[in-house]
């Protein structure tokens, strides 16, 4: 899979945290297995599941699956779900808050995103916090203590979005360091 090895490449996720979904035109949506690096995963290894969740073919999906489900549900216009956990996302979530969005990058690229409070991983909770926000339109969702979730139309949209976001985060986190030398 072209997305995770990308996801991988660029630090967006180590180990075997992310997952992402698809779903397809006839609804079965797509995710990537349980316990599984994202850099390690192929076609074969996919889940196929219905629009309720349950398996139809392959190993344990992802155990995030309650919030791709909830994204799916509340927002038809959407195919995919991409969920990671970038350094500087999740260091900047502890904050409590959004990292500025002052740069060129983040001004005119980055879509609309938001903070959420922790909800353990997995969880309904966690699904529907999140769901709550992408039902009011929101795309890049940021967990505190956790990760990312970004929901779009096309992967390689949503994986964007991702690293737009992780920069930013990035970007935000040395000013802070810098500001703090120069005063």
């Amino acid at each position: 899979m072209r997305c995770g090895r990308r996801l991988w490449q660029r630090r967006l996720v180590t180990g075997t945290s992310g997952n992402l979904s698809y779903r397809m035109d006839d609804g079965t949506l797509l995710a990537t297995p349980s316990a599984v690096s994202l850099d390690d995963v192929t076609p074969d290894a996919l889940v196929a599941l219905d629009a309720s969740g349950t398996p139809r073919r392959g190993g344990t999906p992802t155990s995030e699956l309650p919030l791709h489900l909830a994204a799916y549900r509340v927002r038809p216009d959407i195919n995919c779900v991409v969920h990671t956990h970038p350094t500087m996302c999740v260091v900047w979530s502890k904050t409590g808050n959004i990292f500025p969005r002052d740069t060129v990058g983040a001004s005119e690229t980055l879509r609309n995103c938001v903070w959420t409070p922790f909800r353990p991983n997995g969880s309904s909770e966690l699904a529907e916090i999140c769901a709550a926000q992408f039902a009011q339109g929101v795309d890049v969702v940021m967990m505190e203590r956790h990760g990312l979730s970004v929901v779009s139309t096309h992967l390689d949209d949503a994986l964007n979005q991702t690293d737009l976001a992780e920069e930013a985060a990035r970007i935000a986190y040395y000013w802070s360091v810098l500001e703090g030398v120069g005063r």
